[in-house]
């Protein structure tokens, strides 16, 4: 009994230390709204911010794009060795920009795609030297417009090659348009259609959608009840224009829902605990301390800092507005963040640190 005792001692003593690192957070933060904060595992549950509201999860959102593919895959319709020009039409890949002696259609893997590798370059983050009306830089100039796949795929056409397919790691959207397109083309039905059936139903996650791709007009999103997030010092929660976000899937989802997700993902109710696992193995490394697999990325909290390499490693999916998604496999802890900014990352991945720390500890 004093066991116990001591030790929902020291859970209350990490939780306020949490609470107190929050409210110093939010106070240097300025006019930026709460971040939105949810750890949850067993004898832990910590909040912080408002849970109720949507969030955009950016490209947190891939983790359930690579989860559908993965349905697919087991489903037997595709293997990963599949080349992508069996599975899309011309339109789709006509004119994609390749390396010498590449053919997009006959050399560019399913495999290639979920891991970065396929020698694509990035719409939203074009290679140097290059823009596109879909990029960071200059998507905020047009807010209204809509971007559909076909858009975003014309966007790349005019863009230099990264790479030979399997040869180089450059993260980026482009591939995981594509996927979303594959999974189109193999079931017949929208993308949108597939994230409500086949995640967020069987997952209950009620308060999920994927309002920007939804929408055909900047009216249908003036009135979107959606946390606000800024693009630099551009604010898009109600900018048509977040529909680039295609590649992601464009999901608004909550911080249980979420939760929710990763639960039933990690329980093996989308894809098979091996299927899984293939997609979580580290890689590329991103940066230091941020490693791809297939979908879902793992934290190395060395790689941030050399005297953090002893914490766990937690699997999940990380998104340029300072939005994070990650669990816990021995600890069964969940780990959801929104800083709403991209020019909040680096302060969400310290807030990061300071949980995981204290994961730690109750291991």
């Amino acid at each position: 009994m004093a066991t116990q005792h001591r030790t929902k001692v020291e859970v209350d003593r990490d939780s306020a230390r949490l609470m107190r690192h929050l409210h110093r957070v939010q106070r240097r933060r300025g006019s930026l709204p709460e971040p939105q904060v949810l750890v949850r595992g067993p004898g832990l549950e910590l909040t912080f911010g408002d849970q109720e509201l949507p969030f955009h999860a950016a490209s947190v959102g891939k983790v359930m794009t690579a989860t559908l593919i993965g349905m697919l895959l087991e489903q037997g319709r595709f293997d990963v060795s599949t080349p992508i020009g069996r599975l899309l039409p011309e339109r789709d890949l006509a004119g994609l920009p390749a390396a010498a002696g590449v053919t997009v259609s006959t050399d560019v893997t399913v495999e290639h795609l979920l891991t970065h590798t396929s020698g694509l370059p990035d719409y939203f983050e074009p290679p140097r030297g290059t823009d596109t009306a879909a990029s960071a830089t200059s998507v905020v100039a047009d807010r209204d417009r809509y971007w559909s796949s076909a858009d975003l795929l014309e966007e790349v056409r005019h863009l230099p090659p990264v790479g030979r397919p399997g040869e180089r790691f450059a993260y980026g959207d482009t591939a995981y348009v594509l996927l979303g397109r594959i999974a189109e083309e193999a079931t017949g039905q929208t993308f949108s259609q597939l994230l409500r059936e086949l995640i967020f139903d069987p997952a209950g996650m009620a308060h999920s959608s994927t309002p920007y791709s939804d929408a055909r007009s900047s009216e249908d999103v003036a009135h979107l009840r959606i946390a606000p997030f800024w693009l630099g010092r551009e604010e898009l929660s109600t900018a048509l224009a977040v529909s680039v976000d295609w590649a992601g899937g464009g999901i608004v989802s909550t911080p249980d829902d979420l939760v929710r997700f990763q639960t039933a993902l990690h329980g093996d109710r989308f894809v098979s605990e091996e299927l899984r696992e293939w997609m979580a193995r580290p890689r590329h490394r991103l940066r230091p301390g941020i490693h791809y697999g297939a979908g879902l990325v793992t934290l190395r909290f060395g790689g941030f800092f050399p005297l953090l390499r002893n914490l766990p490693q937690p699997v999940g999916g990380i998104g340029a507005f300072a939005t994070q998604m990650f669990y816990y496999p021995r600890q069964e802890t969940h780990v959801v963040l929104n800083f709403h900014s991209s020019r909040q990352m680096a302060r969400s991945v310290r807030t990061h640190i300071r949980i995981a720390q204290v994961i730690a500890r109750r291991s």
